[in-house]
């Protein structure tokens, strides 16, 4: 009883405990147990470990509390997210089951770990830094030492390393670069706050965040397929059909044909090349002149391409139509569609996600919900079509304005910018959210790129390392100015992982 009685503060607090004695009452005056009274309890769980009211215990609460919440959100994300494996016959239920317990609880062991971590280094690191417990000596060090910033921040980076708990790398790499973003955003912000950062022009704000990412990103989708993210390059070029030309239908089994893969892999080598000029098969014969070893994989798309095609990139993109114009329109025509039936899908899960909310307030605000979800639904699948569309054209254009020598390669990096310019068609609150997913996705993007033309080299661990301070920065600005972290549900959901009360 007295091994029990000391473990019970770690998962019950003293109010808590009071209210599980009065439920347990009834059932308890039926058997011969004897529980300590909630008076006996708070003198238990007051003196086990520390001086004062809850101190250790109290964290041991918040830690394990913030396992099960976390534990069961990302058991609900890994099934759902897999779902689409389950109807391709990729995976069992089973066995999706079975592998999202699991990793799962490694993260939710990882998020509660850190708060626990910080928790009580923050504790402490303000004890070590309070200027109540010792001497001033009104220098430079002790203006610095005792700044409000350096608990938080030194509290958040020693915690950084409980994320290596869990043991799924490539999450661990998404989580780090989420946090670093959200970190730069709210750093910035903070300096522009405190007037550390002057007053920028009107063409300056968030929406350039998408464009330059996007130019980083178009040109690794091009060049260099093997650092960008799969899932990505898979979304774009199952969007890209207008471009990247599918099977025809009549064409014999035995033939070969190049996947869509394949075919985006041929744009960079063409570019390497100086853009060729294109001689027809149809009019010259197949090896009159022979074609590269590097381009025989679109050898099947030049054989069928109409003969009046000039230039060998135009006749790989869109083979059987002599304009560039017209292919752009029907890109825009074809895939616009399909866009919009996206944007429409994503926009009932985000109203089913506030579904309790909306039923709240369906009859008073149904008409504005409406009003404000059609506009969006159509604004987001222009963005996605048009952003998608001028990064293809931009190719066939770039060869009619420049000289085929001129920056071959690198021109790709203005194709990516000027399609992100799409993303000033979205709201402006949208902007930001779709900026700092690309910016994520530019980043390991760009690193991967510096590893493998070795100008860098992978840290063992390295994500880490920029989790860490990335948190720290984070943990920092919450303590001193919370405001300045942005949505507000961020703020909400530090403030409950630390038990800290809700904003009024």
């Amino acid at each position: 009883m007295a091994r029990f009685l000391n473990l019970l503060p770690y998962v019950l607090s003293s109010k808590r405990y009071s209210k599980v004695v009065k439920l347990l009452t009834p059932i308890l005056e039926k058997t011969d147990i004897n529980l300590p009274t909630a008076e006996e309890f708070h003198v238990i769980a007051n003196t086990l470990w520390c001086s004062h009211n809850e101190c250790l215990p109290s964290d041991t609460r918040i830690g394990i509390a913030n396992f099960f919440k976390v534990y069961v959100i990302a058991i609900l994300v890994t099934i759902i997210t897999q779902i689409p494996a389950r109807f391709r016959k990729e995976k069992k239920f089973r066995q999706l089951i079975d592998s999202s317990l699991t990793t799962s609880a490694r993260f939710a062991l990882s998020v509660s770990s850190y708060f626990v971590i910080y928790r009580i280094l923050f504790r402490f690191f303000t004890r070590v830094f309070d200027p109540l417990l010792g001497p001033r000596n009104n220098s430079d060090i002790d203006d610095v030492a005792c700044s409000p910033l350096v608990p938080p921040f030194l509290a958040g980076l020693f915690a950084g390393p409980s994320l290596l708990l869990d043991k799924d790398q490539p999450r661990r790499i998404f989580i780090s670069t989420s946090i670093l973003c959200k970190s730069l955003q709210t750093v910035y912000y903070t300096l522009r706050q405190n007037g550390f950062i002057p007053i920028m022009p009107w063409w300056w704000g968030s929406w350039l965040i998408f464009p330059i990412s996007s130019a980083q990103l178009i040109h690794a989708y091009l060049v260099h397929p093997d650092i960008f993210p799969d899932n990505y390059s898979k979304f774009i070029t199952s969007r890209s059909t207008t471009y990247v030309q599918q099977r025809p239908s009549d064409l014999p089994e035995s033939s070969p044909w190049p996947s869509g893969r394949e075919i985006v892999d041929q744009i960079a080598i063409i570019a390497s090349l100086n853009y060729p000029h294109f001689h027809s098969p149809k009019l010259h014969g197949i090896n009159d002149p022979a074609l590269p070893d590097t381009l025989k994989p679109i050898q099947p798309i030049l054989e069928i391409a109409h003969p009046a095609h000039t230039k060998m990139l135009c006749a790989v993109l869109h083979p059987e139509d002599l304009s560039c114009l017209s292919t752009y329109s029907k890109f825009i025509a074809k895939e616009g569609i399909t866009a919009l039936k996206f944007m429409t899908f994503m926009h009932l899960i985000s109203l089913f996600y506030r579904s309790r909310d909306l039923v709240k307030r369906f009859n008073a605000e149904s008409n504005q919900i409406m009003s404000r979800a059609i506009p969006s639904i159509f604004k987001g699948a222009t963005f996605i079509t048009m952003a998608i569309s001028t990064a293809w054209a931009l190719l066939c254009g770039f060869q009619k304005i420049l000289p085929n020598k001129f920056m071959p390669v690198t021109r790709i990096y203005a194709n990516g910018f000027i399609a992100g310019l799409w993303i000033l068609v979205e709201n402006p609150s949208r902007r930001l959210d779709i900026g700092l997913y690309s910016l994520r996705l530019s980043i390991e993007s760009f690193w991967k790129l510096l590893v493998k033309n070795g100008k860098a080299r992978n840290v063992r661990n390295g994500e880490v390392i920029y989790f860490s301070f990335a948190m720290a920065c984070i943990m920092a600005i919450h303590k001193t100015q919370p405001n300045s972290i942005t949505p507000s549900y961020m703020r909400q959901i530090i403030k409950r992982l630390l038990n800290e009360p809700n904003e009024p």
